[in-house]
């Protein structure tokens, strides 16, 4: 009888705590998401600028998709090798910087297509290049990555 009691105790005590409730998180609006997802975007584009000055080629190089496009000069770029191609000569001038700061970044309503754009400065030597850009960025297993990549220079 004993034993029947305790049984009945470990099962009440079992439904108890079953039955308690977890908490809950409530989904995020539509606004949360994207200031998250804008917010993401941002820090990725300066992380892109910090690993560039920091690594040079490959840093400017991881950012990328594999399948990103770059427009320059007129001229398209498709695809990492051929861009790790057009960018090498650009980076082997150690006299050669680029820096540039986002000034907006929004995220489309699912969260998988997003920009940035702001200001850039490219130094080559005694050379400045001052202008704007526009980075499209897609995300890729949970990472966003840079599609295609645009600058413009300011008239001198």
């Amino acid at each position: 009888m004993r034993r029947f009691f305790v049984c009945i105790a470990l099962l009440l005590l079992v439904a108890v705590a079953g039955s308690a409730q977890k908490p809950t998180t409530a989904p995020l609006s539509p606004a949360a998401r994207a200031a998250i997802w804008e917010q993401e975007l941002r820090d990725a584009d300066l992380e892109f600028a910090k690993q560039t000055a920091a690594r040079r080629l490959d840093g400017w190089m991881d950012s990328f998709a594999d399948d990103a496009s770059i427009i320059h000069d007129g001229k398209t770029v498709t695809g990492k090798q051929a861009l790790r191609a057009y960018y090498e000569p650009v980076f082997a001038n150690k006299d050669f910087s680029l820096r540039w700061t986002p000034a907006r970044a929004e995220a489309a309503k699912d969260g998988t297509l997003g920009y940035t754009f702001g200001d850039y400065e490219a130094l080559r030597g005694t050379s400045v290049s001052r202008g704007m850009y526009a980075t499209v960025w897609r995300r890729i297993n949970g990472q966003w990555k840079v599609v295609l990549d645009l600058g413009s220079a300011a008239r001198q």
